[in-house]
């Protein structure tokens, strides 16, 4: 994988950060402007992705069981060990929650499918599309039992459970599990209108990122940002690629493990840590430079596993 790749990847989330900048400097919108079309993304759109990702998965293609239950086992141990680490560190509870969201969820759907495609060529790439159809559900529900475990002071178990199960993104995985289970067709017309709904949110988040950036927050939240980026983008794929070496994955199989692990925080949680109660700032601030560093770190992974020929 090139650097001219990576930056290619890249540079779309820093345009679409830098508009949202303008936009904000230009006053087109505010504060409340801001707030009630984040409340949108997330009552909305938010759902229509989890919809789709679970609606159009394919199960049948290219369904590697053992690397899907590798994925689910490691990123349930990493889930747990940072639920239980970073209060040791870090006291305040929305400041947590946007830190261990940072450093678990990844941007999966738009940096894991170019990366195999990159190395082993866009008909090959059937395993990793699968394997991330199943793992960003998966771990986007773990985060939504984060935030509510961390909104406010601590909440009672059964006001959390009842919280999770009226989450929108809970609700849209639901659904797409359903009409999936059911082996549903939808219309024509409705599954086009979810389609172009789920479409949205990347570009529209990633300007209200941009538009809700602070210098004085990034100065005062830097050391944060320094560990969220140097767990996501180098502990995290160094403890997925070895343990999935030593587990014996091989070929597209480690590409697709590294691929998953290796990518920036998921452009989602800004708007998610906004929405339940965690420190929405910090989060936004997490999505600009992980995804800004990555262009650098990955490139490098690249060149050191296919230095040792593990790729």
């Amino acid at each position: 994988m090139n650097i001219g790749l990576s930056i290619a990847v890249v540079a779309p989330i820093c345009i679409y950060i830098m508009l949202g900048i303008i936009v904000r400097r230009l006053k087109w919108i505010g504060e409340t402007g801001l707030n009630q079309t984040n409340k949108l993304i997330y009552s909305l759109f938010f759902p229509a992705v989890m919809f789709v990702n679970i609606y159009n998965s394919s199960l049948e293609e290219s369904l590697n069981l053992e690397l899907i239950l590798f994925l689910l086992v490691m990123f349930t141990i990493v889930f747990i060990l940072l639920m239980l680490i970073i209060p040791l560190f870090i006291k305040e509870r929305p400041v947590q929650a946007s830190v261990i969201q940072g450093i678990y969820r990844a941007n999966s759907i738009l940096y894991a499918i170019p990366i195999v495609s990159t190395i082993y060529g866009q008909e090959n790439v059937g395993v990793a599309a699968v394997s991330v159809s199943l793992i960003v559900p998966f771990t986007n529900i773990f985060c939504v039992i984060l935030l509510e475990n961390k909104r406010g002071s601590k909440a009672k178990f059964g006001t959390v459970v009842l919280n999770i199960l009226k989450n929108p993104i809970i609700i849209g995985a639901i659904l797409g599990v359903l009409v999936k289970a059911l082996d549903w067709t939808l219309p024509t017309v409705l599954e086009n209108v979810v389609t172009d709904i789920s479409k949205v949110v990347t570009p529209l988040a990633l300007i209200l990122l941009g538009a809700g950036l602070n210098i004085n927050n990034i100065k005062k939240n830097k050391y944060y940002i320094l560990l969220v980026c140097i767990s996501k983008l180098i502990i995290v794929p160094l403890i997925f690629v070895f343990v999935g070496y030593w587990w014996g994955f091989r070929d597209i199989e480690l590409v697709t493990i590294f691929a998953l692990s290796s990518v920036p925080t998921a452009v989602s949680s800004y708007v998610m840590a906004k929405e339940m109660g965690a420190d929405g700032p910090l989060a936004g601030e997490i999505v600009a430079f992980t995804s800004t560093l990555s262009i650098v770190t990955i490139f490098l992974w690249m060149l050191l596993f296919t230095g040792i020929g593990w790729i």
